[in-house]
């Protein structure tokens, strides 16, 4: 229950901020490609004093916020999983953070950071961000950035990403505490990609039916990265990174919905549709 609270405290807090944004949609960068090394030097050089630290770690977080390191998911900040080593992956990291774990001894640990957010922001001081290092290379990177990365909104993943090999989903039949969990999520196979979507709205009720209209604000995912070539995971086997425990398990999107994955796609990479996703109440606990 403890995972479940703190899971839709996260989520909710951004959905108040994005219920006062624009609505214009933001531009996906696609600048050149850069490597971890030397976006590491472009960091460095871009840090002339200690007094300056937080500002310029601020900068830059808009700045890969904005274009990723001029890569591509799975790679985030120009560290790619399965390539970059940790060596190089600190010496972006170190800059953009106010806490960084330490590594573990052995050849297989995981770092967890406190990032910096781009700007003051009243939900909360820091992004979470995790990375798993085997061998010395960065293999699984998890993130969440509450709301503060608009190229990784629903609608733009799907625009710039394109069409899911999988999307599933889970909610409850009843909430607690004017608290309704309801998520989706997207999964990747071939690029190793699974981002989970989540609101805590009340869901209408509509002839046993539960309704969500509100899919398109649902713009803080958690977002699972890792090497498709390294780890040619399904979804069964992806699904070990989200919470199952506290949290009802996964159903495909038709078996929850009767709308399949490319109904989804075309319906939701628009930001602006008004359609709701309705599952049957007794589906789910």
């Amino acid at each position: 229950m403890r995972l479940k609270v703190l899971f839709m405290i996260a989520v909710l807090a951004p959905l108040v901020v994005s219920c006062k944004s624009t609505n214009t949609t933001p531009v996906v960068e696609t600048p050149p490609p850069l490597t971890a090394t030397s976006l590491a030097t472009q960091i460095e050089n871009s840090t002339p004093t200690v007094s300056t630290t937080y500002d310029e770690g601020q900068k830059l977080v808009r700045e890969l916020l904005k274009n990723n390191g001029g890569c591509r998911l799975p790679c985030w900040w120009g560290i790619t999983p399965g390539k970059t080593t940790w060596m190089d992956a600190r010496q972006i990291l170190e800059k953009v953070s106010l806490f960084m774990s330490e590594p573990g001894s052995t050849e297989s640990f995981y770092v967890d950071l406190h990032v910096l957010p781009p700007y003051p922001y009243p939900f909360a001081k820091y992004m979470e961000h995790s990375y798993h290092v085997e061998n010395g290379v960065v293999d699984y990177i998890s993130v969440y950035n509450f709301d503060l990365a608009p190229n990784y909104h629903l609608n733009n993943v799907l625009e710039t990403y394109g069409l899911p090999t999988e999307i599933w989903m889970r909610t409850y039949s009843k909430y607690e505490i004017d608290i309704h969990p309801f998520l989706i999520d997207l999964f990747y196979k071939d690029s190793g990609i699974l981002i989970e979507y989540g609101t805590g709205y009340p869901l209408k009720e509509v002839d046993g039916r539960l309704q969500n209209c509100r899919i398109k604000e649902m713009d803080s995912p958690f977002i699972h990265l890792w090497s498709p070539e390294m780890q040619n995971l399904s979804f069964q086997d992806a699904k070990k990174f989200i919470d199952t425990r506290s949290l009802p398990e996964p159903k495909p999107l038709h078996e929850a919905t009767r709308m399949d994955v490319k109904t989804f796609y075309e319906t939701f990479k628009n930001p602006n549709t008004d359609v709701c996703l309705e599952t049957p109440k007794n589906l789910w606990p």
